[in-house]
């Protein structure tokens, strides 16, 4: 099974670099109503739903939308796989991966 790389909004850039990290899947196109939640949790549902703890998010477009696609990737599978573009001024720029582990909180981490 091949790895997936959830892109949140394809606002038309070079998402190339992240085909090393598995296939690319478009959550959202575009212009997207930031304060329909209901509608973009339900979006990101749909294509989230053949998503596992293995895959990527990729963060792109608006803050809010990063938020509703973490947090139901989170919700799922109680970790959280990002890739986020890192610009290096000798020009190698690239995405970089960050893995989270979400599992269970202890008693003695909870204020």
């Amino acid at each position: 099974m091949t790895d997936k790389v959830f892109i949140v909004n394809n606002s038309g850039h070079d998402y190339s670099d992240a085909k090393r990290f598995g296939e690319l899947v478009v959550m959202s196109e575009g212009m997207i109503d930031k304060f329909n939640l209901t509608s973009m949790l339900r979006t990101f549902k749909k294509h989230l739903n053949t998503s596992t703890k293995n895959d990527f998010i990729l963060q792109s477009g608006p803050s809010i939308m990063n938020a509703i696609a973490c947090s139901e990737f989170a919700s799922v599978h109680s970790c959280l796989n990002l890739l986020i573009w890192r610009y290096e001024q000798d020009g190698s720029d690239r995405y970089t991966h960050h893995r989270l582990n979400l599992g269970k909180v202890r008693k003695d981490d909870r204020a």
